[in-house]
């Protein structure tokens, strides 16, 4: 039975496009409005006004060789503010959900208690995403503000991972209730097959690389270890999928890109995961990895790197191994072949990934987790 509440969900993009946060707006969306009465987008704000503000960062590289964060600026902020206090005009709810929208909140003025949610913050970002590097101070300065402007108006805030959670307790002053809540697989139940996995060295084994950025996602160490594990004898074959890596190999497919507002790209996708023994994903810098929930979800075990946000996403032993942040390919390559060797820790650390998924890597659990957070008032 559906909560009797109200929300208004901001966001700049729509959230119901697919591709808007890789998918994390339109899963939330659905998530709250399976478990509530009312869920009002209230967006997407017009982009002309993010395409006017993004020539400041392109001015600013070319004159000082350092970036201009646009996207927290207060002048990006405060037309937001004034766009959402519009649209919200005449309108009642219970609470503002505004995922990742410091920017939309920081100077909006209502006296609805605030939902605020993300995956990690400005000051937890700068030099760690590339993105989020090499900035002006006064940008640094800029986007912190609008940070911890966004963090104070808000009356309840949730991440995903411990690793976000406490920075911005040890960061920025936060007077609300706080709470860990990990985020699902950006995949529908219904594109979803589950059969418990099995592996045998005497068959081919497939590595699923899954990542925009093949550098960012540690596909040096994934490829290094994949011509290690075929030295060693095994059959071994590599899929990258989401990006163009510059190495090519004759055990070794590459898919540019999916779509998953494409029903063919994302039953494409799906038979990706089926086909695969491990998501092998070493990333340098991540945030939380909806990807990992995603290979949980079919069973799929993961093989990754403790860096970030991803030690909420993939628990050692449970669904995969998250390896030490300085861990070399030989490393990851003796954790594969470990895996590899022993049929029957892979096949419970399948079910185990799955049952994962099933308790807490899924968007239904999130929403009524948030909802549980509003309830402690």
């Amino acid at each position: 039975m559906k909560k009797k509440i109200a929300i208004a969900f901001i966001t700049a993009s729509n959230p119901l496009d697919k591709k808007s946060w890789s998918g994390i707006y339109y899963q939330m969306h659905n998530g709250l409005a399976n478990n509530i009465e009312k869920v009002e987008c209230i967006g997407p704000i017009p982009l002309f006004f993010n395409k006017a503000m993004a020539v400041t960062n392109r001015i600013t590289k070319f004159f000082f060789g350092k970036g201009y964060n646009y996207k927290n600026s207060i002048v990006l902020s405060f037309i937001h503010s004034k766009f959402i206090q519009f649209k919200l005009r005449g309108k009642k709810f219970d609470y503002i959900f505004a995922p990742a929208a410091s920017t939309e909140v920081a100077f909006l003025k209502t006296n609805i208690p605030i939902i605020y949610c993300s995956d990690s913050s400005f000051g937890q970002l700068n030099e760690y995403y590339d993105t989020y590097s090499n900035l002006l101070d006064f940008s640094v300065n800029e986007s912190n503000l609008i940070e911890q402007k966004g963090i104070q108006k808000a009356k309840f805030l949730t991440y995903p991972s411990i690793w976000a959670k406490s920075y911005v307790e040890q960061n920025y002053i936060n007077k609300a209730i706080t709470k860990v809540i990990p985020f699902g697989a950006n995949i529908n139940q219904e594109y979803i097959y589950f059969e418990p996995k099995t592996i045998s060295k005497t068959e081919e084994i497939n590595l699923l690389f899954l990542g925009v950025d093949w550098y960012r996602k540690g596909g040096e160490i994934v490829y290094d270890s994949f011509l290690q594990l075929i030295e060693k004898g095994y059959n071994v074959s590599l899929t990258v999928c989401g990006c163009i890596p510059p190495i090519v190999h004759n055990k070794m497919e590459i898919i540019p890109f999916l779509d998953k507002n494409k029903n063919e790209d994302l039953i494409r996708l799906t038979t990706l995961f089926t086909a695969a023994h491990f998501l092998f994903l070493p990333s340098k810098a991540e945030c939380f990895g909806i990807v990992f929930c995603e290979a949980s979800a079919f069973g799929i075990p993961s093989i990754t790197r403790n860096t970030g946000g991803i030690g909420n996403a993939v628990i050692n032993g449970v669904n995969g191994y998250c390896l030490d942040e300085k861990s070399n390919s030989e490393a990851y390559t003796l954790q594969l072949q470990n895996l590899i060797e022993n049929e029957e820790e892979y096949k419970k650390l399948s079910l185990s990934s799955r049952k994962l998924y099933e308790d807490e890597l899924n968007w239904d659990h999130w929403a009524k987790e948030v909802i549980a957070m509003l309830e402690t008032k």
